[in-house]
C-alpha cells in the first residue's frame, strides 16, 4: 500500500496526477474505493442458518477476501466513507443479530469486532509468510525466563490449523457477546 498514491495511480493510467483530483479528493478517498471495490466480492445470499453460522460465514468470507487481496488488511480497519457495497454487508449482516437483545450500536459493534479478528487473522498469516530473524528469539527462550512460550514454540508442537483457529476464535466471541447461547 505505500506505494498506492494519486502520484502512482496517475502514472499507472497515464495521466497528469493533478488530473486525478477532478476525480479524488485525496489519497483516503482513494482507499475508501479500494475498500468498497472489494467489498463487493462478499456474496450476501439470503440469512440462512442460525446467527452463529451466518455470521461465521461473513467473517470467513471476510478472510478470504483479505486473502486475495493483501493489501486489504492495512485498509480494512481504517475509517472510510461508506458506499454500496460496505453498506449491503451491514445490511446483511444485521438481521443475524436480530433477537440477540443487543441494541443497534452493540450489533455495529459486533460486526465491526468480526472484521477486526478477520483482520488480525490475515495479518498473522501475512507475517507468518515473511522470513524471520528468530536467533534473538531463541536467545531470549534458552534464558529459561519463558518456559511457556518455549514449549509452545517447541518443534514437537502441533502445527495450528489455521482455519479451525478462526472459527474457534469468531464463535468464542459471539458466546461472549451473548449472541449464541450454548
Amino acid at each position: 500500500m505505500a506505494s498506492v498514491s494519486i502520484r502512482a495511480v496517475a502514472a499507472k493510467v497515464g495521466a497528469a496526477p493533478a488530473s486525478l483530483y477532478r476525480y479524488l479528493d485525496s489519497h483516503e478517498e482513494l482507499s475508501g474505493l479500494m475498500v468498497e471495490q472489494i467489498s463487493a466480492e462478499y456474496e450476501l445470499e439470503s440469512p440462512t442458518g442460525s446467527a452463529a453460522h451466518q455470521l461465521l460465514g461473513l467473517a470467513t468470507q471476510g478472510l478470504r477476501i483479505m486473502r486475495r487481496h493483501p493489501w486489504t488488511p492495512g485498509l480494512a480497519m481504517g475509517k472510510h466513507a461508506t458506499g454500496p457495497s460496505t453498506l449491503a454487508y451491514l445490511e446483511r449482516g444485521l438481521p443475524a443479530l436480530d433477537g440477540s437483545g443487543l441494541d443497534a450500536g452493540a450489533k455495529l459493534q459486533c460486526l465491526a469486532m468480526l472484521n477486526a479478528m478477520a483482520v488480525a487473522f490475515a495479518l498473522n498469516e501475512q507475517e507468518q509468510q515473511q522470513p524471520q530473524d528468530s536467533a534473538a528469539l531463541f536467545t531470549q527462550l534458552e534464558t529459561g525466563s519463558y518456559p511457556h512460550l518455549s514449549a509452545a514454540l517447541a518443534p514437537a508442537a502441533t502445527p495450528v490449523n489455521q482455519r479451525a483457529a478462526f472459527e474457534d476464535a469468531i464463535m468464542n466471541y459471539l458466546r461472549g457477546a451473548v449472541i449464541i447461547r450454548n
